[in-house]
C-alpha cells in the first residue's frame, strides 16, 4: 500500500508513500479514492490531513501507463477515476488540510488544489506541465483551478506549463499559507490538532456553507439560514456559551 491512514484525537491523518516522486499511478489514485471515501464516512473524525512522505509531494501521473491508455483507448475511464479521486478529497464533508513541500506538479498540483487548507513549504513549486505531454489537466484540477484563480490566470498556467513558486501560488490564492520548510508539517498537524479541538458539528457546517454559497450564491439564503438554525439546536453551542459566561474553558462533545 503506498496510501495508508491513522485516526487520533478526531484527526485522519492521510499518508502518501510512494517516494521519490509520490507518482500517481493509476493505482495510487484507486488507494486514494478508496481511503477518503472511508474516512469521509467516519463520525468520529472531525478533521482531514494529508501529509506525502519524502521531498516532493507529487509529481504528477505515471508517464509508463500513457502507451496502454492510449493504445487501449482508456482515456476516457481515466478522466473518470481521475474526477472521483478529486471528488472524494473535495466532499468531503470534514474539513481538508494538506502540506504541500518540494514539487506538485500535474495530478500532484490538481490533487494538492483540491484540499480546503493548502499549507505550502517556502521552498515548494506547483505547475501544471501536461501541455509538454500533449494533453491538459484530466483528474478535475483544472475546473478547481478555474474556480481558485479565474478563467485568465488559469489559462496561462494550463497554456504555459510552467511552475510557481510558492509565493505566487499564495498571491494567487493556490496556497492557504506559506511555512518554512523545517518546521511545516509539525506546523500543519498543530493546525488540524487546532481544529479538531473545535465544536466538529460547526466545522462541517461552515465547510457546507462556504461550499454551498460559491455554488450557487442566489439559493444561499434558505440553505444557510436551515444551516446556521441548525447549529443553534447543538450541544455544543450551548457549552459553548455556558463556557464564556462561567469563564471556562469549552469541552464539547462535537454534536
Amino acid at each position: 500500500m503506498t496510501v495508508d491512514f491513522s485516526i487520533q484525537n478526531g484527526i485522519a491523518k492521510v499518508l502518501l508513500d510512494h517516494r521519490p516522486l509520490n507518482i500517481l499511478s493509476e493505482k495510487v489514485k484507486e488507494e486514494l479514492t478508496e481511503a477518503f471515501h472511508i474516512i469521509a464516512g467516519n463520525s468520529e473524525v472531525r478533521v482531514i490531513l494529508f501529509v506525502a512522505e519524502g521531498d516532493h509531494f507529487s509529481c504528477g501521473a505515471n508517464l509508463k501507463e500513457f502507451p496502454d491508455r492510449i493504445a487501449n483507448k482508456s482515456a476516457g475511464e481515466v478522466w473518470t477515476r481521475g474526477h472521483e479521486m478529486l471528488a472524494e478529497v473535495m466532499n468531503a464533508p470534514q474539513p481538508t488540510i494538506a502540506y504541500i513541500q518540494g514539487n506538485a506538479l500535474g495530478g500532484g498540483a490538481e490533487l494538492a488544489s483540491a484540499f480546503d487548507i493548502r499549507i505550502f513549504s517556502s521552498t515548494a513549486q506547483i505547475g501544471y506541465p501536461e501541455v509538454l505531454r500533449g494533453v491538459f489537466p484530466g483528474n478535475g484540477g483544472l475546473e478547481r483551478l478555474i474556480s481558485l484563480v479565474g478563467p485568465a490566470k488559469a489559462m496561462n498556467l494550463v497554456l504555459t506549463g510552467k511552475p510557481i513558486s510558492a509565493e505566487r501560488a499564495l498571491q494567487l490564492g493556490i496556497a492557504s499559507e506559506i511555512v518554512e520548510s523545517s518546521d511545516g508539517v509539525k506546523k500543519t498537524e498543530e493546525l488540524a490538532q487546532y481544529l479538531a479541538n473545535l465544536p466538529g458539528v460547526a466545522l462541517k457546517a461552515i465547510k457546507k456553507a462556504i461550499n454551498l454559497y460559491a455554488a450557487d450564491s442566489s439559493t444561499f439564503m434558505d440553505k444557510g439560514k436551515e444551516l446556521f438554525y441548525m447549529l443553534h439546536e447543538t450541544e455544543d453551542v450551548k457549552e459553548a456559551v455556558n463556557a464564556f459566561l462561567e469563564k471556562r474553558k469549552a469541552s464539547f462533545l462535537h454534536k
